[in-house]
């Protein structure tokens, strides 16, 4: 794992069907490579099977061969509404890791305890970096509800740990940051905190002034509530280097 530094976070660009796009979203991807660190493939954006996921990760990867993968599938829709069952969930993530299609993978904290160990043991044994992810979409939890939230990540040992929030409010958004300021003062593991929609975007720009070590952005169109171009999003970070 490589500790960020300063207040400069990763840049992650998110991608999905990439393929089926004319290629205008890869195109634009080139044209502003030098902005972004990792690609993110969402593939629960297209809900397909492991194959097709292997043959567009490949794709990607002719693209973008110096840029990392983080492989993503979020179980839950905005609204709550589950996307798939916990044993396919499960199962998808065993192939992706075995099959080595990323180098970092985003495990759900809230799946079961036995499939998280199991999983977190594969990806170790493969040399693959762990991202443990919590969303809610609907609130901002109590300050001591999010340290719990990242407290069991570290726990869990993992490479990155990324809590995501919908703030009702300023207070949210500051409640959130300074979570993730306490945290990152306490370990040495990458944190990161998103508050999301219109009113969180100070997040994805000024995270690493308060520890957070990832943002994340587009090209084409947004995948995620107030994610910014991945253009402007660079040059936003640059206002807080240290």
């Amino acid at each position: 794992m490589t500790e960020q530094k300063g207040a400069i976070p990763k840049v992650i660009l998110t991608l999905s069907n990439v393929q089926n796009t004319d290629n205008e979203i890869i195109q634009e991807a080139i044209q502003y490579a030098d902005y972004f660190d990792v690609i993110e493939y969402r593939a629960d954006l297209v809900n397909e099977t492991i194959a097709f996921y292997e043959t567009e990760i490949q794709w990607i990867k002719s693209k973008f061969p110096s840029k990392q993968i983080l492989f993503t599938y979020r179980t839950e829709d905005l609204n709550g509404k589950t996307k798939i069952t916990m044993d396919a969930y499960f199962e998808l993530l065993k192939a992706v890791i075995e099959k080595k299609l990323c180098n970092i993978i985003d495990l759900e904290l809230m799946m079961y305890d036995d499939y998280m160990q199991k999983l977190l043991e594969l990806a170790r044994a493969n040399d693959i970096e762990v991202l443990i992810s919590h969303h809610e979409y609907e609130f901002t939890p109590r300050i001591k509800d999010m340290l719990a939230i990242y407290n069991r990540m570290i726990q869990l040992n993992a490479d990155y740990c990324k809590l995501a929030v919908k703030p009702n409010d300023g207070k949210d958004v500051l409640n959130l940051m300074s979570v993730v300021y306490e945290t990152k003062q306490n370990c040495n593991l990458n944190i990161i905190g998103i508050a999301m929609e219109e009113i969180g975007r100070i997040t994805r720009v000024a995270c690493g002034v308060f520890g957070s070590s990832m943002t994340f952005g587009y090209v084409g169109e947004p995948v995620a509530p107030g994610q910014i171009h991945i253009k402007d999003l660079h040059d936003q970070i640059t206002l807080y280097k240290s």
